[in-house]
């Protein structure tokens, strides 16, 4: 990337780069760039980005023995006075995020002996993120070891798995997540296939223990969310004391449901919900819990192609069938079906979501083999249907539905 134009000369830049950090530690509220001075994070190219508006950062890689992956480098680019260099190591994290405290002060003395001093817990995903320099870089992988813990989940595989907190803490959880998470990583295919990059491109897996969905998975690769059949359970001595103390309003309880599921019948004080209507939105569980209450019936919903970026852009994961929630070696022989097709033939750094799209989602479930209960019915065999369009028919027309109404508005 070449210099941005009329950047003033490097002291002045330096000096102002410094004004704008000091800036930045005003005001009443914690600063960010307080708490990088206390570590040898290199802070003044972060400030001369500020300055010149533009990326100081560039890509480099750093060579460490007998590590294929989680680590990540860039270095400053020429334009940026002083120079500085940047590495990360991202380190495995526990399901659930659950960390020991004796484990985060192993953590810490690291980053301190052996880093920058400087540790990123990412939130998307969890990860555990610790800054070093390259001199560093061996010794660091070391002491990771030597802890319990390793490197890995960047590059072209399969990225640090990713789980709700689950029967842990939350009351809504419908399946173990930690055990789904727990289960995967002690599969050899998923490690492989986690230390070894060889795919087209990042591969994410998640697991929500309901569809408030708090660990992603709709964004996931592949992704496996708490779900049951029909509608959710309503205690309605339980939910008439909640009305009662105005906890709870059933007029707008059933006004606010996405699917139009849940009626009140004023007379007889009866909240009502068509199981064939609901959405599992939980809309209704999270406001009168636990008067209104999953079913018991519960399921583990099977998702694919999510993810936040890729050549055609953010989407949601496509249903493609259930699970039971005691299927977790299943759900790893599925997905290692789901990967096969399309590390085989996706082009380089199409998301699977995107190979998707490119195949249609009819065909990638042909050559996948896949076969799950509640799968959705094909339409690209229909009379009026594309044989293999990318959207399935419904989707289309919903799409289209929206259109007309933005038809005159735009």
């Amino acid at each position: 990337m070449s210099a941005p134009a009329n950047l003033p000369p490097k002291e002045e830049l330096l000096n102002r780069a410094e004004e704008i950090l000091k800036q930045l530690e005003g005001g009443p509220w914690p600063s960010h760039v307080s708490e990088l001075r206390k570590t040898r994070y290199p802070l003044h190219v972060y400030g001369v980005g500020l300055v010149a508006r533009k990326s100081p950062w560039g890509p480099a890689a750093v060579k460490v023995e007998f590590l294929n992956t989680g680590v990540l480098s860039r270095w400053a680019r020429d334009w940026v006075p002083g120079g500085g260099s940047e590495v990360h190591f991202r380190v495995f994290h526990t399901p659930g995020k659950f960390l020991r405290t004796d484990f985060l002060r192993k953590i810490t003395k690291i980053s301190r002996e052996l880093g920058v001093g400087l540790i990123e817990l990412v939130g998307q995903t969890g990860a555990l993120v610790l800054n070093l320099t390259p001199e560093t870089a061996e010794a660091m992988v070391d002491a990771l070891r030597e802890i319990g813990t390793d490197v890995g989940g960047s590059g072209d595989a399969i990225r640090a798995l990713n789980a709700c907190v689950g029967p842990a803490l939350c009351e809504f959880a419908l399946y173990d997540t930690l055990k789904w998470y727990a289960e995967f990583y002690k599969d050899k295919r998923v490690n492989d296939n986690i230390v070894t990059p060889s795919y087209p491109y990042k591969f994410k897996v998640k697991f929500s223990g309901c569809p408030l969905d708090c660990a992603r998975a709709q964004r996931g690769d592949i992704g496996f969310i708490g779900v049951w059949e029909g509608a959710p359970e309503v205690d309605q001595e339980l939910l008439g004391k909640k009305i009662e103390a105005g906890e709870v309003d059933p007029e707008k309880l059933a006004a606010n449901c996405p699917s139009g599921a849940i009626t009140w019948d004023k007379e007889k004080k009866e909240l009502r919900i068509d199981g064939t209507r609901c959405k599992k939105s939980m809309h209704c569980i999270r406001a009168a819990f636990p008067a209104i209450k999953p079913g018991k019936k519960r399921k583990v919903a099977v998702v694919v192609g999510g993810g936040s970026k890729g050549r055609f852009g953010p989407k949601l994961g496509w249903f493609i069938g259930y699970l039971e929630p005691d299927q977790v070696k299943d759900a790893i022989d599925l997905t290692f079906k789901v990967i096969g097709p399309w590390e085989a033939e996706a082009q380089p750094k199409y998301r699977l979501g995107d190979y998707i799209m490119h195949l249609g989602l009819d065909k990638f479930i042909e050559k996948a083999g896949i076969k799950l209960e509640g799968m959705p019915v094909s339409t690209a065999k229909m009379p009026d249907e594309v044989p293999y369009a990318v959207l399935p028919k419904e989707v289309r027309e919903r799409f289209l539905s929206f259109a007309q109404q933005l038809k005159g508005r735009v």
